[in-house]
């Protein structure tokens, strides 16, 4: 998993808050911590998959949800793939413990 340590996310239209005092260019996301990853999947039991990832995405970029809803679809959907690495991942080998 060496390559998915962190990805950043050139955006093709910049993000900004309501107010346009907070600009977002780029987003650096990581791996999910386990807290995350529990929202994540809480959201996705109340709501449907693209809600919950929009969760993800926020709650692992530290950009407010709000804001996130502005993201542009290809933009999201690369940011999908990279986190989406991560809820399919499994050990190889047996991960024996």
């Amino acid at each position: 998993m060496t390559d998915m340590e962190s990805l950043t996310v050139t955006l093709r239209k910049p993000l900004e808050d309501a107010t346009g005092s907070i600009r977002y260019e780029t987003l650096t996301l990581t791996e999910p911590v386990l807290m995350q990853v529990e929202q994540f999947y809480s959201a996705q039991k109340k709501s449907d998959g693209l809600v919950a990832m929009r969760l993800l995405v926020s709650l692992v970029s530290g950009v407010p949800e709000n804001i996130i809803r502005r993201m542009a679809y290809t933009d999201f959907r690369r940011c999908e793939a990279y986190l989406t690495r991560f809820l399919v991942w499994s050990p190889s080998g047996g991960g024996a413990s």
